[in-house]
């Protein structure tokens, strides 16, 4: 498989935290953490794929002062949008990674890379374990279920807005391989995502704790919240 691509889904209009991506910890906004973050470790292109409605301009002009490599489309079909850049793009892989989870554990996502490369599989996930923290997922797909899945099937609402879910509960027609860290069970009580202004004021401790070091590898965090 050639290319593979990383794609950050960015919206604006979250309900319970609004325009939480373009919010600043310290000196850097969250989508740019998180950007920073894959760019330094993965040699993957990096896609910010985010909506047509207004309220994501914002998110555009970050991408274009950075240039940043983004894609628009359907606010509420994301599997619609997701397969039009795709195309647009002729990625055969992505990578899936939603714009509120500062700790990318990009050592997680080399793991699965190199699994979905050779073997071949459909999706490489760990989101068929309950054992995670939660805002540490890791998803990579090939291309092609979701170009087939989009020509042949009629979604409903939730599996639009959530891409993988169709294939999670149609779990026999697709070869999946179901990723596995002793780390991750060990400590799946701990939640390093961002949802709410609670999360935020976590995220901001925990970047303190580390001298604003976004960098930080997700298992040292891991440990060191373990050990408290």
């Amino acid at each position: 498989m050639s290319k593979i691509a990383i794609i950050i889904f960015a919206r604006l209009n979250s309900k319970r935290l609004k325009g939480k991506v373009l919010k600043k910890i310290f000196d850097k906004y969250l989508l740019e953490i998180i950007y920073l973050r894959l760019k330094r470790k993965l040699n993957f292109p990096i896609i910010v794929n985010t909506s047509k409605n207004k309220s994501d301009d914002k998110i555009i002009k970050f991408c274009q002062k950075r240039k940043i490599k983004f894609f628009r489309g359907s606010l509420n079909n994301v599997f619609s949008r997701t397969v039009m850049c795709l195309k647009k793009e002729k990625i055969k892989g992505f990578i899936r990674v939603n714009a509120d989870r500062p700790f990318i554990d990009v050592s997680e996502i080399k793991k699965a890379v190199k699994i979905f490369q050779t073997k071949k599989f459909d999706i490489v996930t760990n989101q068929l374990h309950k054992k995670i923290p939660k805002g540490l997922s890791c998803e990579i797909a090939n291309s092609k279920i979701f170009y087939d899945t989009f020509k042949k099937k009629k979604l409903t609402n939730p599996q639009k807005e959530h891409i993988f879910n169709y294939f999670y509960s149609n779990k026999a027609g697709y070869k999946i391989h179901k990723l596995k860290n002793s780390l991750y069970e060990k400590n799946a009580k701990f939640n390093l995502s961002i949802d709410n202004k609670k999360d935020f004021k976590r995220t901001i401790n925990i970047f303190l704790k580390y001298k604003n070091n976004i960098f930080i590898s997700t298992s040292k965090i891991l440990k060191d919240l373990n050990n408290k």
